[in-house]
């Protein structure tokens, strides 16, 4: 009998003789009638939780989906004895709360006694506040104020119509579109945001930071962090960006009028990689700093890159949409 043969039935001999294991899931539905100015409070220790916009919606429906990997219905049962979970609705606000019972005694799991995922469906002007410890987060396009904390998940927002808070320690935030100011941070992971319209202050530890359409005031903060920033023509509102360990990017529409004062570390460079009509400013104009107006100078940029190096690029103005109209 050959080696292969005998390794291919003990192969076949584990998976018969081991037990497959079963999951069981429990499902929880609820819904909530809301005044027109909706609210959406999830605060859980554990759990994935997915909100979407119903354009016309009246309600938000709730689905709570709870599982884990027993055999039997008492085992499930058991296992929910330590989860406290509470949906209710004071005042016009929706509020689900999610916690574990914890009890002294060694036969008592200090993990979570079972995986909740949360599909949440919210009408489209709704103000959204969740808070999760292990668990991502993904919200829809929403008119509102949205507030997002997540110890370990990712976040992910689409085209917010007002403020947006996100922070997650090793997880990676990503919004696409905000027309109020934005706050979003994270200690590890990667920070991403389309356009920002309103004020807009980011920082890391680590993760790459890239705001990639600016055009209200911008603050940025990183420490062992790369980062890229697009600022959007007409340059009306300063910026001041400031990275500790790592190398920046910043892109500029070729029509922008703006001051910049750019610096890089000791040993590092500031670099003009295309065109731009720059007037060097004083004795701006040297290997690690760069002092200069573009047409003609405005609002002051100003970035500082220790331990790294400042890549300035010149970019063709995007067509605005009134400029597209007319086209049509």
């Amino acid at each position: 009998m050959s080696r292969i043969f005998l390794y291919f039935l003990a192969i076949t001999w584990a998976l018969v003789t081991v037990p497959a294991i079963a999951v069981i899931e429990r499902r929880i539905e609820r819904q909530f009638d809301v005044p027109m100015d909706a609210v959406l409070k999830v605060d859980t220790f554990d759990g994935a939780v997915r909100i979407t916009e119903v354009a016309e919606g009246k309600t938000i429906d709730v689905v709570v989906v709870q599982t884990a990997e027993v055999d039997t219905e008492a085992a499930m049962d058991a296992l929910l004895a330590s989860l406290e979970l509470s949906m209710d609705q004071r005042n016009g606000a929706v509020t689900l709360t999610a916690r574990q019972r914890k009890r002294v005694g060694w036969s008592w799991h200090t993990w979570a006694p079972v995986s909740l995922v949360y599909e949440i469906k919210v009408p489209r002007r709704c103000d959204v506040q969740v808070d999760t410890l292990t668990g991502g987060i993904v919200i829809g396009s929403l008119e509102g104020s949205v507030v997002l904390n997540s110890e370990s998940g990712d976040i992910f927002t689409g085209e917010i119509n007002g403020p947006v808070t996100a922070r997650s320690h090793t997880g990676r935030v990503a919004i696409t579109a905000a027309s109020g100011p934005i706050i979003a941070s994270t200690l590890t992971g990667a920070l991403t945001v389309g356009r920002a319209t309103d004020h807009t202050r980011l920082s890391s530890r680590g993760g790459y930071i890239e705001l990639q359409q600016a055009s209200g005031e911008v603050v940025v903060r990183g420490s062992g962090s790369d980062a890229g920033v697009g600022f959007v023509s007409p340059v009306r509102h300063p910026a001041d960006i400031m990275l500790s360990g790592g190398d920046l990017s910043l892109v500029l529409e070729t029509n922008s009028a703006c001051t910049l004062n750019l610096r890089s570390s000791l040993f590092g460079k500031v670099a003009v990689a295309d065109e731009l009509p720059l007037k060097v400013v004083g004795d701006g104009d040297r290997r690690s700093r760069l002092k200069a107006t573009l047409n003609g100078g405005g609002p002051v940029i100003v970035a500082r890159a220790s331990g790294g190096n400042v890549i300035l690029r010149g970019v063709e103005p995007f067509p605005s949409a009134r400029t597209e109209q007319g086209n049509e």
